[in-house]
């Protein structure tokens, strides 16, 4: 029985890896990829740290702080430290941690700032600009504003929240609406969309749907029991956020056709093999070999001499007047000469 025993620090843990989790609350950015997350994971640490220290400088760590601290009084350094404690989970705190989203080939990596949609739109715009890949397993980055409960309810008190920042004064943004589901089935796609462009309307009564060239675009996605929501701009422009369609090109945008040379027309292939085509309804080809085939009688069309019997002057009935040589009668038609 004492072996069955579980040790006090594995519930600990436990605990400690439920948390690390897509939850209520929560700001960063959804990156897709395409199956292997840990490459997915590292790939996209890189990118956001390189792109938030040229917007944002370089992340301070705790032991910087600490290091400040001790050329101060020793009272100070006691307060500052007995505050830091209190904050259970202040020294945990990251510029960016990945979390288990709670689906697969998608990882949420949670960001202390308070506009992640700046700094993806940043980085895309940049990757649009320099067509260079700067990741092999990142696919799609899509930033999180809010998150909720993936309720009706939730969602339209959170867009209430959101909304006028975006769609209150005189620009009047066109929007539209991109709805996505994973391992979730407590939301339908009408009853969002309907509700979400209501308050739209609420808001701003001039805002108009776009569904092509939208300004503004409001992703919503759910997650199990989370709802995720931003507004986001240049959202088709920038292909969806997808990194390796802004770099490649989509359907939208067609290359030009490579026109092959595809010989010489299928006449002149038949003219140069040495038969001659006969144009009719049926296209019937005759080659050369047939015309100097012989009759059912056995004799020839053409004589050894290769002077055929018109040339010599016979003809049967039915033949037309042939114009007689100088000097010659005329043979009219029907009549028989030699």
């Amino acid at each position: 029985m004492a072996d069955r025993k579980r040790k006090k620090g594995f519930w600990r843990g436990a605990r400690k890896r439920r948390r690390m989790c897509l939850d209520i609350g929560m700001k960063g950015v959804l990156v897709t990829c395409n199956k292997n997350e840990k490459a997915c994971i590292r790939e996209a640490y890189n990118l956001l740290n390189e792109y938030a220290d040229e917007m944002y400088g370089p992340e301070i760590a705790a032991s910087d702080s600490e290091s400040e601290s001790e050329d101060g009084d020793v009272e100070a350094a006691l307060a500052k430290e007995v505050a830091q404690m209190k904050d259970k989970a202040g020294k945990d705190k990251r510029r960016f941690q990945a979390m288990d989203s709670g689906a697969n080939n998608v990882v949420f990596i949670q960001s202390q700032l308070e506009s992640p949609d700046k700094l993806v739109h940043h980085i895309l715009d940049d990757i649009n600009t320099s067509k260079k890949f700067k990741t092999r397993n990142v696919l799609r980055m899509i930033p999180v504003m809010s998150a909720c409960k993936a309720y009706l309810e939730n969602v339209k008190k959170s867009a209430e929240e959101m909304f006028p920042k975006f769609f209150s004064g005189e620009d009047n943004p066109s929007y539209a609406i991109v709805f996505k589901t994973r391992n979730s089935g407590t939301m339908k796609r009408d009853e969002v969309i309907k509700a979400l462009a209501g308050v739209v309307s609420e808001v701003n009564p001039a805002c108009k749907v776009n569904l092509s060239s939208p300004d503004l675009a409001i992703v919503i996605e759910v997650i199990r029991t989370v709802c995720c929501m931003s507004v986001l701009k240049d959202y088709f422009k920038l292909k969806k956020y997808n990194i390796h369609s802004i770099v490649e090109g989509t359907k939208d945008d067609p290359k030009p056709r490579e026109v092959k040379d595809q010989g010489p027309p299928k006449g002149d292939l038949e003219a140069a093999n040495g038969s001659e085509v006969k144009e009719g309804k049926d296209d019937v080809k005759v080659q050369e070999s047939k015309v100097k085939a012989s009759d059912k009688d056995g004799n020839s069309g053409i004589k050894d001499d290769g002077v055929s019997a018109e040339d010599n002057g016979v003809t049967g009935q039915g033949s037309k007047v042939i114009e007689p040589e100088a000097g010659g009668q005329t043979i009219k038609e029907g009549e028989a000469t030699k």
